[in-house]
């Protein structure tokens, strides 16, 4: 068996983005997955990565309102959630530090691949600085509400340089060096040009 141990704070946090998912999104995207030390969320649209120096080793965390509330009430008090699976049984009980255990099995198991397992890949290509931005970037008001939210402190700073069209684009937050947001700077439904100065601002 082997535990693994996330802050119930950054539990509650990476589980506000699991919201309003894509077509594509399965069941293992309702999930906090812990993945050898770092907590990952996505909804398909953005992500939230934070290292929490976990054991190593992977699970996913359902997302379950029971486990989000009372992880929401114990995040006050400094309380963790400990994940404890049991690998044969496939089965993984949670236990928070005032003593909740929560009645189902906490985890969501497969022998297969999943689209989660991408989740470091699809970073990394943000791994080299740009030099230059290509094209405008978009917003969806609720997803970064949502991922700014789900930083430690609410106040995060982009990158430099973006490039619309090829790449995500991360976001830290100013305050802690251990949390990354990842979003897609467009849109796949339609094409927006960039911004630039109307018309009726200059032409007076």
């Amino acid at each position: 068996m082997t535990d693994f141990t996330i802050p119930c704070e950054t539990f509650v946090r990476l589980a506000s983005i699991l919201t309003d998912f894509h077509e594509d999104a399965n069941e293992w995207f309702h999930s906090v997955r812990i993945d050898n030390g770092q907590a990952v969320a996505s909804n398909r649209h953005i992500m939230a990565i934070e290292n929490i120096f976990g054991n190593p080793g992977i699970v996913h965390i359902k997302a379950d309102p029971a486990l989000i509330a009372q992880c929401k009430t114990e995040a006050a008090f400094g309380g963790t959630l400990t994940v404890t699976v049991n690998e044969m049984l496939k089965h993984g009980a949670a236990q928070t530090t005032l003593g909740y255990v929560h009645p189902e099995n906490a985890v969501i198991f497969s022998d297969e691949p999943n689209d989660l397992d991408k989740w470091r890949g699809i970073t990394l290509k943000a791994s080299e600085p740009l030099k230059a931005s290509k094209g405008g970037m978009f917003w969806d008001i609720d997803e970064m509400i949502r991922l700014t939210g789900a930083s430690p402190s609410g106040k995060v700073v982009f990158e430099e340089f973006i490039d619309a069209y090829h790449r995500p684009t991360l976001m830290r937050d100013i305050h802690s060096m251990d949390w990354l947001g990842v979003f897609n700077p467009y849109t796949l439904k339609e094409t927006y040009s960039s911004a630039t100065m109307p018309t009726w601002m200059v032409d007076q």
